[in-house]
């Protein structure tokens, strides 16, 4: 492809960014699948640098929309300006070009100058900055920041750690060990896994360190009966069978049939034969769990949540949340807190887990559950991370190089 039709592209994908934002519509790693699958003469060159800008334009959303009045043309534009290079290059009118600059879009342009304003600086809604100084304190900026970078690629080890090393040093893939989770691999560059056999064999999966952790504290043995009631396709699911070295009983749920099939299809990769998913309706909801009530030795709980500890890898989720989201989202996180908290026996615990920094969602929310439950004891987690309610576990890009996540764990004790 051309330079030029490189850029076309660019203003293509950032209109429908645009679109999908507004709408609520699919993510921007989606809609740049779709938009390569229907264009197979892109090389992997193409691909590559098209995302790229595609990203960087994402990564200063907020600002670019500002001073463009949400003119995904001129975002493209001005992001080529505050990055040394010319739009006029790129906007010519020829084939396969964007359409020549008009005379407001060049005027336009003589204005662009680099973010002034710190919101702007630092990529975040401008209605979100009470809450984040709130958690962040004096490391603001450097939290901020590290919300603003580009997450590793971070492998789970699920068996077989010689032959998962012995591949990665031969085929001479950098890595480094976790820190935090000694499952946890990551590799310094961007890299497809599909692919690789090490991969195909269910001896590795992707999952960030952060989860990897929130796992081990659920503090798993074999033979347990285990409930996860938000399994989604299942990552900490597969983990937590590693754990129980494939004996006792996962009962994995969620709303959506399709997360689940993953889930078993992960499953088989990885021969966990522990897993029984179950799909939850609103029907047959209230049915279905009432057959665990009180069976349950582990119930995991990572609750839907605004995902503001997944910025690094979802940029544009930061211009999807509102504080209407928030409340519907901690609403849900109470009500399933409840119905987990019913499902465990006394003895019995339930780790609830959040991929967000926000304290409404995280703190909040254990505080306020442990005032209304008399049988409920929070087991303090010792390992800490940033500044979080004393016992919990809160860890960021910045205090700990992993995705911004939450942990607590809630004993039930017997009255």
């Amino acid at each position: 492809m051309l330079p030029c039709s490189r850029i076309d592209a660019v203003v293509e994908l950032t209109e429908k960014i645009a679109i999908s934002l507004k709408d609520n519509g699919p993510a921007a790693d989606v809609i740049i699948r779709t938009f390569f699958n229907a264009r197979r003469y892109a090389g992997s060159k193409d691909r590559r640098t098209i995302t790229n800008k595609v990203y960087d334009i994402v990564r200063r959303w907020g600002f670019l929309a500002d001073i463009s009045d949400n003119n995904p043309r001129r975002m493209v534009m001005a992001e080529l300006i505050l990055s040394d290079d010319d739009p006029k290059r790129y906007f010519t009118g020829e084939q396969y070009a964007p359409s020549v600059m008009t005379e407001d879009e060049i005027e336009f342009l003589e204005t662009v100058k680099p973010e002034e304003e710190e919101h702007h600086r630092l990529n975040y809604p401008l209605w979100l900055e009470a809450d984040l100084k709130d958690r962040f304190g004096d490391k603001f900026v450097q939290e901020l920041t590290a919300l603003n970078g580009r997450a590793p690629l971070t492998l789970r080890i699920a068996r077989n750690s010689e032959k998962i090393i012995a591949y990665l040093v031969e085929k001479e893939i950098a890595y480094e060990r976790g820190i935090h989770a000694n499952s946890a691999i990551i590799l310094e560059e961007q890299v497809q896994i599909r692919d690789w056999p090490i991969y195909r064999e269910g001896l590795v999966e992707i999952q960030d360190e952060a989860a990897q952790l929130a796992v081990k504290f659920v503090e798993l043995k074999p033979g347990q009966q285990v409930m996860d009631l938000c399994a989604g396709a299942g990552g900490k699911t597969l983990a937590a069978a590693g754990y129980m070295k494939n004996k006792g009983q996962i009962y994995a749920f969620d709303i959506v049939e399709n997360r689940l099939k993953e889930l078993k299809t992960r499953g088989k990769r990885a021969k966990c034969h522990i897993l029984q998913p179950r799909v939850l309706t609103h029907k047959n909801r209230k049915s279905t769990l009432a057959e665990f009530e009180g069976n349950m030795d582990r119930v995991m709980l990572d609750v839907p949540c605004s995902g503001t500890g997944t910025w690094r890898r979802n940029p544009e989720a930061r211009w999807r949340i509102t504080p209407d989201s928030i409340k519907e989202y901690t609403k849900t996180q109470s009500d399933l807190l409840i119905e987990a908290w019913a499902m465990v026996k006394p003895g019995g615990r339930v780790v609830y887990m959040t991929c967000s920094i926000l304290k409404a969602e995280n703190e909040n929310q254990v505080e306020h559950f442990l005032s209304a439950h008399e049988d409920a004891k929070l087991i303090p987690i010792r390992k800490q991370g940033i500044e979080a309610m004393e016992g919990t576990l809160q860890v960021s890009p910045f205090s700990r190089q992993m995705d911004g996540f939450f942990v607590a764990v809630l004993e039930k004790q017997k009255l």
